[in-house]
């Protein structure tokens, strides 16, 4: 929360030095985004250092160690994972930069900005299920599992429901709002058809979110990790087919 806080009040300030007074343009804006990450990481340099370089005897470092199996075993499923997520963005603003139109590409970014708003709202659900699915997962007992099955479907609903109101509320800006987003009148035309993909957008990725962190508390990596790695080599031909046919 500190470094989302450096990093906004940075960049408001930097957008009204370098673009409004300096009259800077997009330029100025970039230089703005830029510092703010910095400072936004700067913020977390201190607790960061704090717990990953913490004095521990002997003892406690051999109880703690990770093997270098046991990390990549966790690691490189999940870094599968992130990436097949890239790749899917990557290709979509591929394809959006290619269809016919000068507000094809403006339009997605806009959209594509407003979904990654509403997905904090979907991940903390997510990490909720990561942080507190694993204890019940420790001991292998009949009334562990059912509890965690329990606050697993628990967990499944509220993300529905939180996905559900949070998209409503970012797909209507588009559709009813656009003003907000863009002061020009062809974006704002091209924008407002994109509201419903939007919200199916955010409300089908509630229950993937909050699954994946299910699935990933339970350690249940090689199904995930085949899932994005299907989806990474079949999602972009759907895309380049959308592309070839003119969007």
């Amino acid at each position: 929360l500190v470094a989302v806080l450096a990093s906004t009040i940075v960049n408001v300030l930097g957008d009204g030095a370098l673009v409004v007074f300096l009259k800077w343009g997009t330029a100025g804006a970039a230089i703005a985004t830029t510092v703010a990450q910095w400072a936004g990481t700067t913020a977390l340099w201190g607790p960061a250092r704090n717990k990953l370089f913490t004095k521990s005897t002997p003892e406690q470092r051999l109880e703690n160690k990770v093997t270098s199996k046991s990390f990549l075993a966790f690691a490189a499923p999940v870094l599968t994972l992130i990436l097949g997520k890239l790749a899917a963005f990557g290709v979509m603003t591929h394809v959006a930069a290619a269809l016919p139109g000068e507000a094809a590409l403006a339009s997605h970014q806009i959209v594509l900005s407003l979904f990654f708003f509403l997905s904090p709202f979907l991940e903390v659900i997510s990490q909720t299920a990561q942080t507190f699915l694993p204890q019940y997962y420790v001991t292998k007992s009949p009334e562990f599992n059912t509890e965690a099955q329990v606050l697993a479907a628990r967990l499944l609903k509220l993300g529905v429901l939180v996905g559900g109101g949070i998209a409503l509320v970012a797909a209507s800006i588009p559709r009813f709002f656009p003003f907000i987003l863009t002061n020009d009148a062809v974006v704002q035309a091209s924008v407002k058809p994109l509201a419903l993909p939007l919200f199916l957008g955010g409300l089908l990725t509630a229950p993937v979110a909050v699954s994946e962190g299910v699935l990933l508390a339970r350690r249940e990596l090689k199904y995930l990790a085949s899932v994005y790695v299907l989806s990474t080599i079949i999602f972009p031909f759907g895309l380049f087919k959308l592309k070839a046919g003119g969007g």
